[in-house]
């Protein structure tokens, strides 16, 4: 098969530089002899004035911490994700999850290396990483007909089509790599585009719909599209078009949340990620609910490796358009030191009232639940008599928190099956106390008197509490306070026990509630914790829920979750996850996407993907799993720790 032959521009003037360095990077995919060409000195100043100023920008970009390849995504993009190059830093990723998972994340990456390189006959070792930079962007992109033809905002499900990005950090190598790369093929042409030269690349013994279009950008960015329009959207966006990097609150997030060892960064566009969505919802979502959503213009986060599991640091933003803003609820939270260390679910905010004044207008991430304010509120007026507006929200201004806590094991009587427990834990942070008196007062005359639940007073040391238990003892629930200004209200049977008296070990002070949230910043807006490996081992709550089939693998890999929201300001909100993950087996190479006859005549010949390229074992890493015995217990208060970030200093 004869090697792609690829056409250079006719002058080096079209680049402002040599044509042996046009060579080193429009031919990275096809074998192409170098040529020499003397310059004159005019040829020479253009080309260090060009190269200076695309030097200094590439330190703009890389000094705001923005992605490889970014200002050629175009504005327009569903998402871009960038990923890592380092074959250590993937070795890591297939370590983490059970055997399951493993297989199919491995899966996955056998399908990417197929898609982009196998089938081209591009080896990743050999032909690309000697020259590739540290990470490379993959953006999903909308054919420009859509964008032109469709309503602003609208988005249609599956016409994205991807856009690769490679950053040359070598060129020498990247020379070196382009002398001997062949690139097979039977079907290709080449297209001149604004002075980028587009080569379509139709690998051997496939479809043509499998061709992609390869193009250069400067003299340090390759680009790979599926599609005609996306490439010549992509030259568009880097020639002075509406690209990612020219987006403020991109640049902000960035700015804010990069790390240098990131293994993966990424950009959601939440207007079309929210279209898309509703799409797929079943039930539909509401009208309301997507129009709420447009008004966040994007989510830009990264991930990090850690030991036991992924770091996530993200920021989202409104537009500047926005009339909407964020209110600083951000508070020290004190919560979490009056449930147990052994806590299974726990959910907190800093404000309740903000909180659902947010909710009723559909307004946070709470409105994609099932969670309807209006018929809660509807429910609690027909049962008790009390409005949510009137009788409990005036009160009910500071931090909150909901808790599921182990259920106390339940004995069945002459033979009848236990019920399930709720252990249901509800905390609140009131400023005005005697309104809080008057409304409990309200709430023990009405289960006394139309429920005919039998109240007592039964007081712990400093701890008010008043425990109603209904009649034949099925249902049992305790309200009081814990101190002058936190009310709490617990369900099911027992379950007072686990906060009253204050636990000595709580979930503050747990080893697993700190690694999952300490690095966050504090006060902060609330968190959300899960303790997946023991919530999945735990019988006879009523509130477990039942985990789909589907993502039972996925679910078992996880051990535990931590969230940690915090306001910036009136434009930005900012989330800090942690994923404690299992760790398995040491992977080995990715399988094969060779036919199974095949595979026994060239496997001494196949070239590996970058994730196959074995790391040096790190004894410490090994046999690490995520368990609260693997730290220390806290001693100390819960407070800003060392590792914690000020919200308020969050931006200097």
């Amino acid at each position: 098969m004869r090697p792609h032959k690829i056409a250079l521009p006719e002058t080096a003037e079209r680049l402002g530089c040599d044509s042996s360095t046009a060579v080193v990077a429009v031919t990275m995919f096809v074998k192409k002899p170098p040529l020499f060409i003397t310059l004159g000195t005019t040829c020479l100043l253009l080309a260090a004035g060009a190269l200076t100023y695309a030097g200094l920008r590439w330190r703009t970009l890389q000094a705001w911490g923005l992605p490889a390849g970014v200002k050629a995504v175009p504005q327009t993009a569903v998402a871009a994700v960038t990923l890592s190059t380092n074959p250590e830093q993937w070795q890591q990723v297939r370590q983490f999850g059970t055997d399951e998972t493993q297989t199919n994340v491995d899966q996955q990456l056998a399908q990417w290396r197929d898609r982009w390189l196998d089938q081209y006959d591009v080896s990743f070792t050999a032909d690309i990483a000697p020259w590739v930079g540290p990470e490379v962007t993959i953006a999903w992109i909308p054919p420009s007909e859509a964008v032109a033809e469709t309503e602003p905002g609208s988005m249609v499900l599956g016409g994205q089509k991807r856009l690769l990005l490679l950053p040359i950090a070598d060129l020498d190598a990247a020379q070196t790599s382009a002398q001997s790369l062949l690139l097979a093929t039977t079907n290709s042409n080449s297209i001149e585009y604004r002075g980028v030269t587009l080569n379509q690349i139709t690998p051997p013994n496939t479809e043509a719909t499998d061709a992609v279009f390869v193009g250069l950008l400067g003299t340090r960015l390759i680009f790979v599209a599926e599609d005609e329009a996306v490439a010549q959207q992509a030259i568009d966006a880097y020639k002075g078009g509406k690209n990612l990097a020219d987006v403020a609150g991109y640049r902000r997030s960035f700015e804010h949340i990069g790390v240098t060892q990131t293994f993966s960064k990424v950009y959601v566009n939440i207007p079309a990620a929210t279209q898309l969505l509703a799409q797929t919802s079943q039930p539909a979502l509401p009208a309301t609910l997507i129009e709420s959503f447009q008004e966040s213009r994007g989510l830009a986060a990264t991930i990090a490796l850690e030991t036991q599991g992924l770091q996530i640091r993200s920021t989202s933003w409104f537009g500047e358009d926005s009339d909407r803003t964020y209110v600083d609820t951000n508070v020290p939270a004190q919560l979490p030191e009056y449930v147990p260390r052994d806590t299974l679910v726990f959910a907190s905010g800093g404000n309740f009232q903000q909180f659902w004044q947010d909710l009723s207008e559909r307004r946070n991430w709470g409105a994609l639940t099932a969670l309807n304010p209006d018929n809660l509120s509807l429910a609690l007026q027909n049962g008790t008599g009390l409005t949510l507006e009137e009788d409990l929200m005036p009160w009910m201004q500071g931090e909150f928190a909901l808790a599921l806590v182990p259920p106390e094991r339940a004995t069945a009587k002459d033979d009848a099956i236990a019920l399930p427990n709720p252990s249901l834990v509800a905390l609140v942070q009131v400023n005005n106390r005697p309104e809080a008196e008057q409304a409990f007062a309200k709430l023990d005359e009405v289960v006394a008197n139309r429920y005919r639940f039998t109240i007592s007073s039964e007081p712990e040391g400093e701890i008010e509490l008043v425990r109603w238990t209904s009649p034949f003892e099925s249902t049992m629930l305790s309200r009081g306070w814990l101190d002058s200004s936190i009310a709490f209200l617990t369900l099911g049977a027992g379950t007072d026990g686990a906060i009253v008296p204050k636990p000595r070990r709580s979930l503050a002070r747990s080893p697993l509630f700190q690694l999952t949230t300490g690095d966050a910043p504090y006060p902060n807006n609330g968190y959300f914790f899960v303790n997946f490996k023991a919530l999945t081992q735990t019988e006879g709550s009523l509130f477990m829920p039942d985990w789909p089939a589907d993502n039972q693998s996925v679910l078992s890999a996880i051990e535990a979750l931590g969230v940690t929201s915090t306001v910036l300001d009136e434009q930005r909100l900012r989330y800090d996850l942690y994923v404690v993950l299992s760790r398995g087996n040491r992977p080995g190479l990715l399988p094969s996407g060779q036919p199974q006859d095949a595979q026994s005549s060239e496997t001494d010949s196949a070239e590996p993907a970058p994730p196959e390229t074995e790391a040096p074992e790190n004894p410490s890493d090994s046999d690490s799993p995520a368990t609260e015995d693997a730290v220390p217990e806290a001693d100390t208060d819960v407070r800003p720790a060392a590792g914690r970030q000020s919200s308020d200093e969050a931006d200097s």
